[in-house]
């Protein structure tokens, strides 16, 4: 019996086995909680984080690690006997603040920027993550702090550069814009044309000169080849390649091409522009319509022309007589020579005298006698007075002054004078028997308050083309050099001239075999 086996023995050490393995079990988790314990603690007493221990109902603080302690100056117990409110500045969470927040939740974790203040005052920028856990048998919220000062002053030192840049970049941009404003001004108010053009000779920028001469339209001129406005000899392309290339401007006399198909010529400049490694980077080019100065010139020979023949016909007609008188000859009157002389004397004084008087009136340095002017009276008086020359010369003159006349702000002597000249016109150019009329008037035209001088006349009348060169100096008619009627060519001219002085001007209707008809225009007010 002693050699069997005893069924019971063997359950009982199941059992014994069973509660060895339980209970080392409940060691190595002990053991493993130990070590977790031990490991949260070595790094919660070790780490470089701020960390604090919250009870999430009281804010107050339940622990604080070392660092914490040094980082905001309290001894640890200290810190455990204090809330949150007492270290952490409140919070806006809105987007005026430099702070940001946000929520993960994946993580369970809340992020945020905010304030600790140090136990003497100073303020410690931190940037929190806050987590509630269970620990120690009751719900914690456990904050990493971590002191972002040196963020803050990185960010505090971009912005300060940042916005110097922004005010260096924004007075740059006034200083270019004002640059630019007067560059513009002086471009618009110079009378030459500019133009900017690329390598490529395609125009990128040209003044308002450059528009009113050429009839281009900006957007229309910036699509342009600079080349097809201008006609360019071969020898003008070779000498410009020579001149670009020695990096000097190039100027010569070419013409130019308008819109409409017109050409002009003129003196065009075109300098290239250089990079800082000498390369031409574009052009700029300069020019200016040279048809005026070209008829200035034609119209200064033609004044010289006609002068030298004015003055050659009294001149040789004085040497002349003076020669007959003095080589004795007798065949003729003596008396009739001298009157020639005096005749063509006075014709040479009256030529003379309109002369100095037309560049007197054209001068800028000229002054107006200005004053209140009756002009129906002044006229009334003229033509009172050429009734006998009238008479004399079988012809009629009348004189009708039409309604109230207005006084006139003007130089009594200048509007005789041009009166004066228009009369004489009329009796030169009136045959005998005809009629001289004359009617002064107040009409209103273009909303504006005017006084006209009408002088009418029954003679010859002028034709379409010679009306075109009426008022030019020294012009005289086919009729006056075929009749021989005296004159200098200056009367109508200075007429025109000091209307013109008044802020007036001066018409003319004619037709051939109807007679004349001049109309002098004057405002009653002038500025």
């Amino acid at each position: 019996m002693d050699g069997l086996q005893n069924p019971g023995s063997d359950e009982t050490l199941q059992q014994e086995i069973g509660l060895l393995r339980q209970r080392i079990a409940e060691l190595e988790a002990n053991e493993a909680k130990n070590r977790a314990a031990t490991y949260a603690d070595f790094l919660f007493e070790n780490s470089g984080e701020t960390i604090l221990i919250i009870d999430p109902y009281t804010m107050n603080i339940l622990e604080a690690n070392p660092n914490a302690a040094r980082r905001l100056g309290y001894r640890r117990s200290e810190l455990r006997q204090m809330s949150m409110d007492q270290i952490e500045l409140p919070r806006l969470l809105d987007a005026t603040e430099a702070e940001t927040a946000w929520q993960s939740s994946v993580s369970g974790t809340f992020f945020y920027e905010g304030e600790y203040r140090h136990q003497d005052g100073s303020i410690i920028p931190v940037e929190v993550s806050s987590r509630l856990v269970f620990w120690q048998g009751q719900d914690v919220l456990i904050n990493f702090a971590r002191d972002i000062r040196w963020r803050k002053e990185t960010e505090k030192a971009l912005r300060q550069i940042n916005d110097t840049l922004e005010r260096q970049v924004r007075e740059r941009t006034a200083e270019l814009a004002a640059e630019k404003e007067k560059l513009e001004a002086v471009l618009g108010s110079i009378v030459e044309a500019v133009a900017m053009m690329d390598t490529r000779r395609i125009i990128m920028y040209v003044n308002p000169a450059f528009i009113t001469m050429t009839g281009f339209g900006v957007a229309e001129v910036q699509n342009i080849r600079f080349d097809t406005l201008f006609d360019f000899s071969g020898h003008d392309q070779q000498a410009q390649a020579d001149s670009f290339a020695l990096g000097i401007a190039w100027s010569g006399e070419v013409k130019g091409w308008r819109k409409d198909g017109r050409s002009y010529p003129t003196i065009l400049t075109i300098v290239p522009m250089l990079d800082e490694n000498g390369r031409v980077s574009g052009y700029v080019t300069s020019h200016q319509d040279l048809s005026r100065f070209q008829a200035l010139d034609k119209a200064q020979y033609s004044f010289i022309t006609n002068v030298t023949h004015q003055l050659r016909t009294p001149l040789t007609n004085i040497k002349l007589y003076t020669e007959l008188l003095q080589s004795g000859i007798t065949s003729g009157k003596p008396q009739h020579y001298l009157a020639v002389l005096a005749s063509q004397a006075e014709r040479l004084e009256h030529l003379v005298q309109d002369i100095l008087e037309l560049a007197s009136l054209e001068s800028s340095e000229n002054a107006l006698d200005w004053r209140q002017t009756n002009l129906a009276e002044m006229v009334y008086q003229i033509c009172q007075g050429n009734q006998v020359r009238a008479q004399q010369q079988q012809q009629t003159l009348h004189c009708h002054i039409k309604g109230d006349i207005p006084h006139i702000v003007g130089d009594p002597g200048r509007l005789r004078q041009a009166f004066g000249e228009l009369l004489d016109n009329a009796f030169a150019y009136t045959p005998a028997g005809g009629k001289i009329a004359v009617e002064v008037a107040a009409p209103v035209e273009d909303h504006r308050q005017w006084i006209t001088i009408t002088i009418s006349d029954d003679g010859p009348g002028i034709s379409p083309e010679e009306q075109a060169h009426i008022f030019e100096r020294f012009f005289r008619g086919a009729l006056a050099e075929q009749g021989h009627i005296s004159g200098t060519g200056l009367g109508l001219c200075l007429s025109q001239q000091i209307a013109h002085a008044h802020h007036g001007h001066l018409t003319l209707n004619s037709e051939l075999g109807m007679g004349s008809c001049f109309t002098l225009w004057l405002p009653v007010t002038v500025s």
